[in-house]
């Protein structure tokens, strides 16, 4: 019997995972290597393993669980070993009259916690649900089924015979609803918690770029294969720059400030429902075109989702760059506990003037 846990992700800022997807069910065969489920941290979306050939024999956890890496989540066994699933583990909970419809006397209806959430998430409401299975026990199954059914013909003449003295109110618009959990919740937790807790100083400057779009061009045409980009000549300056304004290259509690002896620089990615960060370890110590192709590996990983935990912890000072959408200024949120953050908007051509005259 082997216990399946999710240690794998075990990282600095990595403790707990939301379950997004069981692909197992109990009583499935599975060999080392299948995968089992994925789970969602503040960071990555990430497939957990079999570590051995086996028969799923409990499943602990449901979808949407926010699990600890160190918990159990699945027993693998030789099949001698059955419980039932999680859902018939977990206690029902009574209906009681403020939240369901009253039924006929000495019929008692339930419904699992994982299907309250559920229907509350759908919208549906718990007495309508009640009146379709009185009497019976409510899981994931019958709220799916109670969606997917038709309106009812009296509940459709109900509404229609509404007194005409009723107020007329505007035809309710369409909403969507948007769960914030996985990696939105925990990057609106992280930059609220940084807002609040860091006073925030923010300094704009307009900077003359000739020179780095000439460089540009230059290393592109001296190195046709590599990909040159203006985050990653960015990442050039900056990180030559903290070398000697090495007190914003570190990180801050309460009661300590801890300089680093490294740029670890970490380099902001808009992806999918959220924003990440990866961070480029020893930065300081790597050749120009070594940084370049770190810049570009990282934001690749990021957006598959490839990266490990520990490629997003240990940053010493974060670069985010909104220039391709058109932004010139804005105000980013220091990433916490780093001291300080450079925020960079859009190159654009202006007529200036240098030393007096019009350029």
């Amino acid at each position: 019997m082997v216990n399946i846990d999710l240690m794998v992700l075990a990282g600095d800022y990595v403790k707990t995972a939301v379950i997004s997807e069981w692909k197992v069910k109990i009583g499935d065969s599975v060999k080392k290597g299948d995968v089992l489920l994925v789970v969602e941290t503040n960071k990555i979306t990430q497939d957990i393993e079999a570590t051995c050939d086996g028969i799923v024999e409990q499943i602990l956890f449901q979808e949407g669980d926010d699990v600890e890496i160190s918990k159990t989540v699945a027993i693998i066994g030789d099949g001698s070993g059955f419980a039932s699933a999680p859902e018939e583990k977990k206690p029902a909970i009574e209906i009681t009259s403020s939240e369901a419809a009253s039924v006929d006397a000495g019929v008692r209806t339930v419904i699992t916690p994982v299907a309250k959430k559920m229907a509350k998430e759908k919208g549906i409401d718990l007495e309508e649900l009640t009146k379709m299975f009185p009497g019976k026990r409510i899981g994931k199954k019958e709220v799916l089924a109670f969606e997917e059914a038709p309106a009812k013909e009296d509940t459709i003449i109900e509404k229609l015979t509404v007194e005409n003295t009723a107020p007329v109110e505007a035809p309710a618009v369409p909403v969507t609803k948007i769960p914030v959990k996985g990696m939105r919740k925990a990057v609106a937790t992280a930059m609220r918690n940084s807002a609040y807790s860091k006073p925030h100083v923010s300094m704009m400057i307009d900077v003359q770029l000739d020179e780095m779009l000439e460089m540009k061009a230059y290393l592109k045409n001296k190195y046709p294969e590599k990909r040159i980009t203006l985050t990653g000549l960015l990442a050039l300056a900056v990180r030559s720059a903290l070398k000697e304004c090495s007190y914003i290259n570190g990180t801050a509690t309460e009661d300590t400030i801890a300089l680093s002896s490294a740029v670890n620089l970490g380099i902001a990615v808009d992806v999918e429902g959220g924003l990440l960060v990866p961070v480029i370890k020893n930065s300081d110590a790597m050749s120009g075109l070594e940084l370049f192709e770190s810049v570009n590996k990282v934001a690749k990983g990021c957006r598959e989702g490839t990266l490990p935990p520990s490629d997003y912890a240990g940053g010493t000072f974060t670069i985010s760059n909104v220039g391709a959408t058109g932004v010139k200024y804005f105000t980013p949120i220091i990433n916490s506990p780093e001291i300080a953050i450079l925020g960079v908007g859009a190159s654009t051509k202006e007529v200036v003037l240098v030393n007096g005259e019009v350029r």
